[in-house]
């Protein structure tokens, strides 16, 4: 398999907010991906006090503070599908997983962190995306070096529980929990991305202790899988 280098970028604006209101940390990443046997997958970014919801799903209230920070764009083109963390400031940031909904020919289909901030009066402002990059879709089009290609749908299906479950769902001391299945690529089988919360013990996996993490298993084609690689999700609005 080639060596496939994987840069996460930030897209969209970083919203102008009073003094106070919220402590910022520059995002910096640096990305090398090991995906069935090659280069060993790093990402570094810098993180604020933000916990790791323990239900993910995104409610009537959360839709409505994403629809209102959005309505102040022009050409947003995502949809909220799972609620990842907020953080505490003067106020409350909140971090979700986006899918595209662009259906143009030729138009990338990618999963986005989206933060936007919601002040103590309830107002709802648009923060900045970031899209979450497979190894192999800097292009435009977000399906070539590599064969990678995001999911149609995030839902952890039965199928993408069944993944996991095969793993042992656990890696180098932690436990993980799929929350949504991120993209997949075809090889000598097939190489699977799943965003997990992960621990110390599954006990934990649905406590504050939880953190996020990307998860690669390789699929061979007799049906065995396998944890290749982990990289740390850590959020961030600066």
């Amino acid at each position: 398999m080639k060596n496939i280098a994987k840069k996460l970028f930030a897209l969209g604006i970083t919203a102008t907010l009073m003094l106070g209101c919220i402590t910022a940390c520059n995002a910096n990443a640096k990305v090398n991906v090991k995906v069935n046997g090659s280069e060993v997958l790093n990402t570094e970014l810098s993180t604020g006090s933000w916990k790791i919801e323990q239900l993910n799903n995104v409610g009537p209230e959360h839709k409505k503070y994403f629809e209102e920070a959005i309505s102040q764009l022009d050409g947003y083109n995502g949809e909220p599908v799972a609620l990842l963390g907020t953080q505490l400031v003067s106020g409350t940031n909140y971090a979700f997983l986006c899918k595209s909904t662009i259906k143009a020919n030729n138009a990338m289909n990618s999963l986005m962190i989206t933060y936007i901030y919601v002040d103590l009066s309830g107002k709802a402002t648009f923060l900045k995306d970031e899209r979450v990059v497979l190894p192999g879709t800097e292009s435009d089009n977000g399906n070539v070096t590599g064969g990678w290609s995001y999911a149609e749908s995030t839902e952890v299906t039965d199928k993408v529980k069944e993944v996991m479950e095969k793993t042992g769902a656990t890696k180098d001391g932690k436990y993980f929990l799929p929350i949504a299945y991120v993209g997949s690529q075809v090889v000598a089988g097939t190489n699977h991305a799943i965003l997990c919360k992960a621990a110390a013990s599954s006990a934990d996996l649905s406590t504050d202790k939880a953190t996020l993490e990307l998860v690669y298993v390789y699929e061979d084609l007799q049906g065995n899988c396998e944890i290749t690689n982990t990289e740390s999700i850590k959020l961030s609005v600066g």
